[in-house]
């Protein structure tokens, strides 16, 4: 498995400022050369309160916004940690679905209960009975 390069930086979108001076906080998450990905935090921060990627000072809104920065670096390098274990080419808009909780490949319940159902029909004769199959289809 090749290491790859995993950065996740946080920036102002200076252009959305409102008039009280607050910006949203936008995330960057790089896997690689190639694989980018950009997402709001659905964090505001002044632009005066802002350096180097983290909020400055020792207020207690300053301390709020740079804890939920390291817990979102944080999650995000654990599911790409995780992501890459079961798999190589793990792209960033994938890490950034499973960080913002969007469903991309999930199966339902009854989409795999019928799957289920269809193994189970292969298998009457074998080691299945026939009536359990109907109560399984009777179930769906």
């Amino acid at each position: 498995m090749n290491q790859t390069n995993v950065k996740v930086s946080f920036y102002l979108k200076k252009s959305e400022a409102d008039a009280d001076g607050y910006c949203p906080v936008m995330a960057r998450l790089n896997i690689g050369k190639y694989s980018e990905s950009a997402f709001s935090m659905k964090l505001r921060v002044l632009q005066k309160m802002w350096a180097s990627g983290r909020a400055t000072g020792k207020s207690v809104a300053a301390k709020e916004i740079n804890s939920r920065l390291d817990e979102i670096r944080a999650r995000a390098l654990g599911i790409y940690a995780e992501l890459s274990v079961v798999r190589d080419g793990v792209s960033a808009e994938e890490v950034k679905h499973r960080l913002l909780g969007m469903a991309s490949e999930q199966e339902t319940l009854l989409s795999y209960f019928m799957k289920f159902i269809g193994n189970f029909e292969k298998r009457v004769g074998i080691n299945r009975t026939a009536k359990s199959l109907a109560g399984y289809k009777n179930a769906y």
